[in-house]
């Protein structure tokens, strides 16, 4: 099952991506031979006359054949036969695709949850778990005075505990309950040495529905964060601050999802799926040969005036490949090593 999960996400996340090259590429007229998910034999085909639309049997990866990519080619409107611009937007419309995919699966989360708005008055919300408090308060107590000192809002609890716990273990504290006022003796818990001792609860919150302008704003914010984060894991990955053995691949993927599908909530697969997208956008953004980035490179270099031999182009892209294809290898051999050494 973890696998099969772990193909639908890939497969959305690739899906969309080689959606954005085929979209751009019919927007400017050029020919499109072949829309792949999936690599190596065919699995299923449907050909319309002027594409075919295929699955393949490796469920990792897809391709878009967009004519006129070979050097010297001569196919009208082939890909080489366009503007720069031209060929820079159907390259770049794949990674688009993707941090699009990511905003708005985020966006959509945003709207979802809500935001949680805090009650400011003295209401137990929830106890954490394991605290001895948790044998006397309830969720739902009022929390009315700690210690002689009468408690208005919430803020006034940790201020008063703050004082209180320096000197005693366990507290005098009114609560309200069912209408009723109790007084308790209410334990204090030591977390640790270096830490005061904490009673362990938790205000009540609500939670609203996000506005438009305010959701929009919120999800932005979220996308912009999970950007940050993921260009920060590829600076540390080219600086060498990532161990060699702290590389993954595809089936470090399979057990990232797996652990998140086993926490029986959809929601940390949505943000994996948007967290996945925004990483399949950056790495192809790379300026490596064969990737979408490292294609984009050469176009720059056009549109400023240097022209770069097309054979050398290609020679360049054919290695760019054959070194992906050996850090796929040692990326999943990694990967199945930390599993067995587990």
């Amino acid at each position: 099952m973890d696998i099969i999960i772990a193909l639908l996400l890939l497969g959305v996340i690739i899906f969309i991506h080689e959606l954005g090259h085929f979209l751009a590429a019919r927007f400017f007229r050029m020919p499109v031979s072949e829309f792949s998910i999936g690599m190596g034999p065919e699995l299923y085909s449907y050909y319309t006359g002027r594409t075919l639309y295929s699955i393949r049997i490796i469920p990792i990866g897809g391709f878009v054949n967009i004519d006129g990519m070979e050097v010297d080619s001569k196919v009208e409107n082939g890909f080489n036969s366009k503007s720069p611009i031209a060929r820079f937007t159907v390259l770049f419309a794949g990674v688009f695709m993707n941090f699009l995919l990511a905003f708005t699966v985020i966006l959509g989360a945003t709207f979802m949850s809500g935001k949680g708005v805090q009650n400011t008055n003295p209401v137990v919300g929830s106890i954490i778990k394991d605290v001895k408090a948790s044998t006397v308060l309830k969720e739902k107590d009022v929390i009315k005075e700690i210690d002689g000192v009468k408690i208005v809002n919430w803020s006034d609890i940790g201020e008063t505990i703050a004082k209180d716990s320096e000197k005693k273990e366990i507290l005098d504290v009114i609560v309200e309950r069912a209408g009723q006022d109790l007084t308790l003796q209410v334990p204090l818990t030591k977390v640790s040495e270096d830490r005061a001792p904490i009673m362990g609860i938790v205000p009540e919150y609500t939670f609203e529905r996000f506005g438009l302008f305010e959701g929009v704003k919120q999800a932005s914010k979220i996308f912009v964060g999970v950007f940050e984060d993921t260009l920060g894991g590829v600076k540390m990955l080219l600086t060498g601050k990532v161990k060699a053995k702290d590389i993954s691949g595809p089936v470090g993927i399979v057990k990232v999802v797996g652990d998140a599908s086993r926490s029986q909530s959809s929601g940390i697969l949505v943000w994996l799926l948007a967290i996945l997208s925004v990483n399949v956008g950056i790495f192809n953004l790379l300026p490596f040969p064969a990737l979408d980035g490292g294609r984009i490179i050469f176009v720059i270099l056009e549109l400023v005036g240097i022209k770069v031999d097309k054979k050398l182009e290609e020679r360049v892209h054919t290695a760019g490949m054959l070194l992906l294809f050996g850090l796929i290898i040692f990326a999943t051999a990694n990967d199945i090593f930390n599993i067995f050494k587990l």
